[in-house]
């Protein structure tokens, strides 16, 4: 499974963190906590927003209101706010929040990023709860999910998706997968079709490798003594996947279409009858 918990593992040293046990979402969870609270490098935070969003959002696959799942120090959320998008940020992680909302202060668009702390998968028990997106973007935060909870976290962030908006996924091979970039991309796309299949209620638009910059920590053999390198490529697999506008929906925006095109029938009927006059 594309379970990022065995790679946020690999961070353990770096905090300190020496017991062996068995990796869940808990485990994981707690570890990644851990890693915020440090106030150490995190692997994730490149300071500047990913390639692969810099190449969506060109794409055009950003509509409306967004959502950034797992938004970490809200790099993304921010470039997103530069190109004129209102997004709504949350995390687990309060320390990840308060970064995120000070890094948008600075940036100047505080007023176009709210950034929330909350639980993936108790969203209806969170200040988002009943909100609605044009736009999900979730950027390796689906893999931080145990095989056992993916599936609630889709079902979480599902009712927020409006009827025809667009989830834009960026999933990234664990380490494991590294020796062969093809190969774990290739499971990863047959894992994410099963996951957003038509039964789930989704449709899947379009899949494309493309890379996810990290700090990896390496060390440096000279003088032992760990350290990040900057900017690290690392391959990863886009998604857009899309929920299709619901039967009763598609009646809806029906019945009020026709009513405009009525509605706007009559009064130029009223109008004409008017000028004869």
């Amino acid at each position: 499974m594309f379970y990022y918990a065995n790679y946020y593992l690999n961070f353990s040293k770096l905090l300190g963190i020496t017991k062996e046990s068995k990796v869940d979402f808990q485990t994981s969870q707690k570890h990644i906590l851990e890693m915020y609270r440090s106030g150490k490098e995190i692997p994730w935070d490149v300071r500047k927003p990913q390639p692969a969003l810099e190449d969506a959002e060109r794409e055009g696959l950003f509509k409306g209101l967004v959502l950034d799942a797992g938004c970490g120090f809200g790099d993304n959320a921010i470039f997103l706010a530069k190109k004129g998008y209102k997004v709504v940020g949350f995390d687990f992680s309060e320390e990840a929040v308060e970064i995120a909302k000070d890094r948008a202060k600075k940036s100047g668009v505080e007023r176009d990023c709210e950034f929330f702390q909350a639980d993936a998968l108790n969203l209806d028990k969170s200040p988002l709860s009943g909100r609605k997106f044009q736009t999900i973007l979730d950027s390796a935060c689906l893999q931080c999910f145990d095989p056992k909870t993916q599936n609630d976290y889709i079902n979480n962030i599902a009712p927020m998706l409006e009827g025809g908006g667009a989830l834009v996924l960026l999933v990234v091979c664990n380490q494991s997968q590294l020796r062969s970039w093809c190969r774990g991309l290739r499971w990863m796309e047959n894992h994410l079709n099963q996951l957003f299949c038509a039964e789930s209620g989704w449709m899947i638009k379009d899949m494309l490798h493309t890379v996810f910059l990290e700090n990896i920590p390496m060390v440096r053999i000279n003088k032992g003594v760990r350290s990040f390198e900057p900017v690290t490529p690392s391959p990863c697999l886009r998604m857009v996947a899309v929920r299709p506008v619901r039967s009763k929906q598609l009646q809806v925006v029906v019945v009020a279409s026709v009513l405009a095109l009525a509605a706007g029938g009559l009064l130029l009927l009223l109008r004409r009858r008017a000028g004869a006059r």
